[in-house]
Order: structure tokens, then C-alpha cells, then sequence
């Protein structure tokens, strides 16, 4: 009996150390060095906002670079109801009416043609599950380096689940609901496409 207990407890010696916070950090920077090395990318999205006491969903269509930001948002009907495009230079805001605004980010753009603030050079990153290296961050991991949760630039980022998926030639494991919340501003994306 006491030859099959030190068996046993050897055997139970050898079982793998769970993850450290350690690992899990080492996981997260090399997830993100991968993801920002790797960082165009072109999704479609189903949006929804509340803010104010108002609820809105709409569609996404977006292209991104490093240069330029193309961004397509449509009504639950299919109508295009606004075209938001950056350069290095300005963002322009088409409306439903074929109306050009412009603004120097598209967050003051947005909060002042739509109501609130679409936090666009900062949702670059967060869309990915990675945050962005402007300014700090707190963030909490899980084991495979994708967080489960950031707080940057005063937007409380939560992540409901990641798939694994083809993205730029690899495969990744990348957020497929995203929610964010800044005050009274709360947006949910839940990606339909990479």
C-alpha cells in the first residue's frame, strides 16, 4: 500500500505548475508584438450603442491601415447612414444625405454629428484584444495572453469570447464580442467576418 501511495504521489509531482502571472504577461507581449506587426485588417460587425437613454444597432463595415480608415455603418434596413474616412491629414464624415463633414480626429466628428464619441484610434487596437501604446493601460489576462478585459483612455473594454481565426496568414485567437463603456456611452461589437 505504501509503494502504490508513493507512486501515486510521484506521479502527482510531475503534473505541470499552473500559469503565473509571469507567463501570462510573457503570453500577452508576445501576443501583442504578433497582432501589431500584423496590424491591417478589414471586418464586418454588428454594432450596437446606447448612450443617453437611447439604443441604437446598426452594421459595420471597416478597413483599416496604418494610413487610412475606411468605415461603413448601415441601418438594420441595409441604408448606408454614414461613411467615416480617415487619412493622415483629416476624417470626413458622409451622412444619409450625401453631406461631407470634417474634423481633425473622429471622435469630437462623431459626438458632435451622431451624439457621442467613437473612439476610433484606440478601437484599432481594442478590436484585436490588444491595447494601444499612446498611453496606459491596466488589463487582466487570461492564460493565453488575449485579455479578458482593459481600461485605457477612460474606456472600460470587456471581452465575452475569442475564436480562433485566419488573420493576416496566421491563425490567432481574436475577440468576437467586444463591449465598451465610457460613462453614459456604451458600444457592443460582435464581429460577423475577419
Amino acid at each position: 500500500m505504501a509503494g502504490l501511495l508513493g507512486l501515486v504521489m510521484a506521479g502527482c509531482s510531475t503534473l505541470p505548475a499552473p500559469p503565473t502571472q509571469a507567463t501570462a504577461n510573457s503570453a500577452a507581449q508576445q501576443r501583442t508584438q504578433r497582432l501589431q506587426a500584423n496590424h491591417p485588417f478589414a471586418l464586418e460587425a454588428k454594432l450596437a450603442v446606447q448612450y443617453a437613454g437611447k439604443g441604437y444597432t446598426a452594421r459595420l463595415e471597416w478597413q483599416h491601415d496604418d494610413q487610412a480608415d475606411t468605415m461603413r455603418i448601415f441601418s438594420p434596413l441595409g441604408q448606408q447612414v454614414a461613411l467615416i474616412q480617415r487619412n493622415q491629414q483629416a476624417v470626413t464624415l458622409t451622412d444619409q444625405s450625401g453631406k461631407q463633414h470634417t474634423a481633425a480626429d473622429v471622435a469630437s466628428l462623431t459626438e458632435r454629428l451622431l451624439g457621442w464619441r467613437l473612439p476610433l484610434s484606440g478601437l484599432s487596437q481594442w478590436i484585436l484584444g490588444i491595447s494601444h501604446p499612446a498611453s496606459p493601460f491596466q488589463a487582466n489576462y487570461l492564460e493565453n495572453g488575449a485579455p479578458a478585459s482593459l481600461t485605457q483612455d477612460q474606456w472600460q473594454i470587456s471581452y465575452d469570447d475569442y475564436r480562433q481565426t485566419a488573420f493576416n496568414g496566421a491563425l490567432e485567437q481574436l475577440p468576437y464580442t467586444t463591449r465598451l463603456q465610457q460613462q453614459d456611452v456604451r458600444l457592443k461589437l460582435v464581429i460577423q467576418h475577419w
